[in-house]
């Protein structure tokens, strides 16, 4: 019976967002006659902003029963478009600033368990008190932490890596939009009442 509620809820979810976006491209095909380099970057926004908002109303609806939905392929009139959501599960490495070892020891045991030496380097990154607030911010601490120690294999763990406080339950959502040879990259955190905690957007 859970298995088919939880089914239910990602074919509902996948008709819902390809319903929503493909009326956006209806709108905005009435009113466009040419494309050109900046009406698709906004045509891709606006594909973007709208996979959020279904997203966002289905964790609402459905926040304890909501199922992982990896790498979800469609294809909208063209437009090529890729997503996954799923719960938020990344150790908060802010915590790596606390001086309770009891805080960050999930941290620790991560590193352990990857068979990644030198915490106590990584550690050292975070002993001014910074606060990592992007990814951009993590992702130059993690680069720092290579060059000094020439230990690469923390790049295994970086998925699990974070920065939010996780007391309550967030989600990741990812959106890869292709359309005409440009693409945008999407990433979002959100919460069980599916607003926007975190948001980070790419052109390419």
């Amino acid at each position: 019976m859970k298995k088919s509620i939880v089914m239910l809820i990602s074919l509902l979810f996948i008709t819902a967002i390809s319903a929503l976006l493909l009326q956006n491209l209806n709108d905005t095909q009435s009113y466009i006659t040419s494309q050109n380099y900046k009406i698709n970057k906004v045509q891709l926004m606006a594909l973007v902003k709208n996979a959020q908002k279904e997203a966002s109303a289905v964790i609402k609806k459905y926040p304890d029963d909501l199922p992982d939905l990896e790498n979800v392929p469609l294809d909208i009139e063209g437009n090529e478009i890729l997503f996954t959501l799923k719960e938020y599960d990344r150790k908060n490495v802010n915590l790596l600033k606390e001086k309770n070892s009891k805080k960050y020891k999930n941290i620790e045991d991560l590193f352990f368990d990857n068979n990644i030496g030198d915490f106590d380097n990584f550690r050292y990154f975070f002993s001014s008190g910074q606060t990592v607030k992007n990814n951009k911010q993590l992702d130059n601490i993690i680069d720092n932490f290579v060059k000094e120690t020439y230990n690469k294999n923390i790049q295994n763990i970086r998925n699990q890596l974070g920065f939010l406080d996780t007391k309550d339950k967030l989600y990741e959502l990812y959106l890869y939009v292709k359309n005409l040879g440009d693409f945008v990259n999407a990433y979002y955190v959100l919460d069980k009442e599916g607003k926007v905690k975190y948001f980070e957007l790419g052109f390419k």
